[in-house]
C-alpha cells in the first residue's frame, strides 16, 4: 500500500495523518502509527453503507437531517415520544438530497418510523443544566475531596461513603452548594494495589472498597464478625492511624469482613433491596461479578490472570459455555460480588441524599474518569465497544516532552455509532445516578483523542476525532433528565474552537488559578475569569497553594528526576520566586503589600488570600480542594511518576470533623463571603 492511499484510508476512519504542536510546530504521522492504529479501527464495528444509524441525534427546536436519501419532498414519518405522544409528519428534502424532519421540542428518546425504517430519535436540548438554574440565579461553590483519603471511626483505613455523607452535612452546614469527589468507578477486587481511581475496570459500576459496612450492618454484627476472623483490633487501628493508605493491607481487611458479613448475614436471607437492585441491573452487573471471580481465579494461577486476553480462549467470551459454568460453580463468590456493589450503591445513594437533605442546591459532582483499563470488565464484557489495541494519552509538549500514554482504552467511534451511542449514554447514566453534576475528564475526548498503538511510544499516536456533537448533545439531554450541571476538564491542549462549541452546550470549563495568567506572565484579576466556568484554586494534579508556595512539588520533582528536560533546580526554585512576586501582588490586601515568608505559617497566609480571591472570581462556580482548606502542602497525584510519591494514597489530617478545624472554617467563611459579594 502506498503512503497516499494508508493517508487516505486512515482519514477515512477519522485519524488525523498531521497534528500541530503546543508551540505551533506541525507533524507528520508516522506510517507505522497509521497501519496500527487502522488495523484496531478497521476490524471494529461499523455501520453499514447507507444504512440509518440504529440513533439520530437531535436538537430541541431545531430540524434533523437523518443521513438517508429522501425520495421525495414529501415522506411520511411516524415518531413515538418516550410519553407514548405521537407525531405525525413529512419530511422534506435537505439540500443534499436527505430526509429532513421539522423541528421537534419533546426532549427524550423517541421511536421514529420513515420510510419502512426505525431508529431512535434523541432530541436534546440546547444546552445543559447551569448552576444558575440549580441556585436561582446566584453564584455557587463548594469544595472538592479525595473521598479515599477521608478518615472515620473503624474505617479500616480506607475513606468510604459514610465518612462522605458526613462531610456532605458538614459543607451543607457552612453554606455549600456543591461537593465534588473523586472518581468512585469499580476497580479490581483481586488487584488492589492497582488503585488510581482514574484506571477503572468499568465506569459502569463502584468502588466496592469504598463501601460503608455500618451503612447496613450493626456494631455488634461487624464486632462479632472480627472475633470470628480474629482480626486484631490494634491491626485495624494501625490502618486507620497511618498517614499513608495501605491499600493491599486494608483491603484485604476489609474483603475478608464483608465475605464473612455476607456468608453469615445476607447469603441465608438476602434482603429484598438486595434482590431488586440485582434484577433492576441486570446482565452488565452480572457481567461485572462474574468478571470479578474469575479475574480472582485466573490470578491464583499466576500473575497473567490479572489479564482477561491472557486468559483461556474460551474465557475471553463473557457469552461461553465455559464462563456460564464456571459462574454457576462459583455462583457463591458471584453472589458475593453481586452484595459488594449493592453495598456500595446504597452508600453512594446515602451520600447523595444526604447532601440535598442538608440543604446543597447541586450537591454531589462526579468525576467520570476519561477511559477504561483495557484489562477491566467493562472491556472484557462490551470488547466490540472499545479500541482495544490502541491506548490514551497526550502527545509530547512542555509537561510531557516524550508525551504521555495514560494504559487506559476508550470507546470505538465506529462502534458508538453502530449501537447507537448506547455504551457511552450507559456510562454517562451510570456517573449520573443520584449526583448533581458530573465533572468530565478531559473533555476534549468528545471530540478527539490522542490514541497510540499497541506496542509503540507515547509520541508514536495520532489524533482520532469522534462525533463531537452529537455526544454533547447526548451530554446536555442526560443532564436534563437527571438534573445535573456538567463540568468539563478542559486543561492541557484543546482543539481550536472546543471552549466556545462546549460554551455553547453550557459544559462548564475550568479556570484555575495558576493558568489564569495574561501574555507577560501576571495573574489575571477575578473579575476577568470565564463567567461560564468554574473557578478553583488548583486540582488534584497540581500543586496546593501551600505546597507551590514553598515549592513542595519542586523539591519532589527533583528527587525523583521529573523536572523538564534541560532545566535545573535552581532555575526552577529561581522562576518560582518570581511567581510568588506576581501571585501574591494579585492576591495581597491592601493592608499587606509585602509577600509572606516561604514558610508554613506564610503559606497560611497566601491559602487564605488564595480562597478569598477565588470566591471573588466573576465565574458561576468557584471550588475549594478539601487540601486547601485545610492549608495542606501536599498534592494527592504528581502526573508522570508510579513510584516515588504517594499517589492517592495521601489521608486527611486525623482529629476533629475537617470542616471544624478552625484553619478551614476560617477559609470556608472567607470563599463564602466572597462568593455572596460578587
Amino acid at each position: 500500500m502506498n503512503d497516499r492511499s494508508l493517508r487516505t484510508r486512515a482519514r477515512k476512519a477519522g485519524l488525523a495523518t498531521a497534528w500541530r504542536d503546543a508551540a505551533g510546530v506541525s507533524h507528520r504521522v508516522g506510517a507505522d502509527t497509521l497501519r496500527g492504529l487502522l488495523r484496531v479501527l478497521e476490524d471494529g464495528a461499523k455501520l453499514e453503507e447507507d444504512a440509518l444509524p440504529p440513533m439520530v441525534v437531535g436538537q430541541a427546536g431545531v430540524a434533523t437531517v437523518l443521513p438517508l436519501r429522501a425520495s421525495s419532498e414529501r415522506l411520511a414519518f411516524r415518531l413515538e415520544c418516550e410519553d407514548g405522544s405521537v407525531i405525525s409528519g413529512h419530511a422534506g428534502r435537505s439540500s443534499d438530497g436527505c430526509a429532513r424532519l421539522p423541528a421537534i421540542s419533546d426532549l427524550g428518546y423517541h421511536r421514529l418510523e420513515i420510510a419502512g425504517r426505525r431508529t431512535v430519535l434523541a432530541i436534546a436540548p440546547a444546552r445543559c443544566r447551569t448552576v444558575a438554574d440549580a441556585t436561582g440565579g446566584a453564584r455557587g461553590w463548594g469544595l472538592s475531596v479525595q473521598l479515599h483519603a477521608l478518615r472515620a471511626r473503624h474505617d479500616a483505613g480506607i475513606g468510604h461513603f459514610g465518612a462522605l455523607a458526613d462531610l456532605a452535612r458538614q459543607a451543607a452546614a457552612a453554606g455549600a452548594d456543591a461537593l465534588a469527589i473523586s472518581p468512585v468507578h469499580a476497580m479490581f477486587s483481586a488487584r488492589p494495589a492497582q488503585f488510581s481511581p482514574y484506571s477503572p475496570s468499568s465506569r459502569l459500576f463502584l468502588n466496592v472498597l469504598l463501601a460503608d459496612m455500618r451503612s447496613w450492618f450493626s456494631t455488634h454484627d461487624i464486632g462479632a464478625m472480627m472475633r470470628r476472623l480474629r482480626i486484631s483490633p490494634q491491626a485495624a487501628r494501625a490502618l486507620e492511624d497511618a498517614p499513608l493508605i495501605d491499600w493491599p493491607q486494608a483491603a484485604e481487611l476489609r474483603l475478608r469482613m464483608l465475605r464473612g458479613l455476607y456468608d453469615d448475614v445476607i447469603r441465608p436471607a438476602p434482603p429484598a433491596e438486595l434482590t431488586a437492585f440485582v434484577a433492576a441491573h441486570g446482565r452488565a452487573l452480572h457481567c461485572h461479578a462474574v468478571f470479578e471471580a474469575l479475574q480472582a481465579h485466573q490470578l491464583g494461577r499466576g500473575p497473567r490472570g490479572g489479564n482477561w486476553r491472557a486468559w483461556p480462549g474460551a474465557l475471553r467470551d463473557p457469552a461461553s459455555p465455559e464462563v456460564a459454568r464456571f459462574a454457576e460453580e462459583r455462583h457463591h463468590d458471584v453472589c458475593f460480588h453481586l452484595f459488594l456493589q449493592w453495598l456500595a450503591a446504597r452508600g453512594l445513594h446515602g451520600a447523595g441524599q444526604a447532601a440535598r437533605d442538608a440543604g446543597m442546591r447541586i450537591g454531589l459532582i462526579a468525576d467520570l474518569a476519561v477511559g477504561t483499563d483495557p484489562a477491566g470488565s467493562q472491556c472484557w464484557a462490551n470488547q466490540d465497544d472499545f479500541l482495544i489495541g490502541g491506548s490514551v494519552g497526550a502527545p509530547p509538549d512542555p509537561l510531557g516532552p516524550l508525551g504521555q500514554n495514560w494504559g487506559l482504552t476508550t470507546f470505538s467511534p465506529g462502534a458508538l455509532r453502530a449501537h447507537g451511542y448506547r455504551a457511552f449514554i450507559d456510562t454517562l447514566r451510570a456517573t449520573l445516578t443520584r449526583q448533581g453534576g458530573v465533572r468530565i475528564d478531559h473533555v476534549m475526548g468528545l471530540e478527539r483523542l490522542w490514541v497510540i498503538p499497541e506496542g509503540a511510544s507515547a509520541a508514536d499516536g495520532a489524533y482520532l476525532s469522534f462525533p463531537g456533537r452529537d455526544l454533547m448533545r447526548l451530554v446536555a439531554l442526560e443532564s436534563h433528565r437527571h438534573q445535573a450541571v456538567v463540568i468539563g476538564e478542559d486543561l492541557g491542549t484543546v482543539p481550536p474552537g472546543f471552549r466556545t462549541r462546549a460554551a455553547q452546550r453550557s459544559i462548564m470549563g475550568m479556570n484555575v488559578l495558576w493558568f489564569q495568567r495574561d501574555a507577560q506572565g501576571a495573574f489575571l484579576p477575578p473579575d476577568k475569569w470565564g463567567a461560564n466556568d468554574v473557578a478553583m484554586t488548583t486540582t488534584h494534579d497540581l500543586p496546593t497553594v501551600a505546597g507551590w508556595w514553598q515549592a513542595t512539588d519542586i523539591g519532589w520533582r527533583k528527587s525523583l528526576r521529573q523536572l523538564a528536560r534541560g532545566t535545573r533546580a535552581e532555575d526552577a526554585l529561581a522562576a518560582r520566586a518570581r511567581d510568588r512576586d506576581a501571585l501574591w501582588a494579585a492576591l495581597h490586601p491592601p493592608a499587606a503589600p509585602d509577600p509572606p515568608p516561604v514558610t508554613p505559617d506564610g503559606a497560611a497566609r497566601v491559602v487564605d488570600a488564595a480562597a478569598r480571591f477565588v470566591g471573588t472570581a466573576a465565574s458561576a462556580l468557584a471550588i475549594l480542594p478539601l487540601e486547601d482548606a485545610l492549608g495542606l502542602p501536599e498534592q494527592p497525584n504528581l502526573p508522570g511518576t508510579i513510584s516515588g510519591h504517594p499517589n492517592w494514597q495521601q489521608r486527611y489530617p486525623p482529629g476533629p470533623p475537617v470542616l471544624e478545624r478552625p484553619d478551614a472554617a476560617r477559609r470556608l467563611d472567607l470563599l463564602r463571603t466572597a462568593r455572596n459579594r460578587v
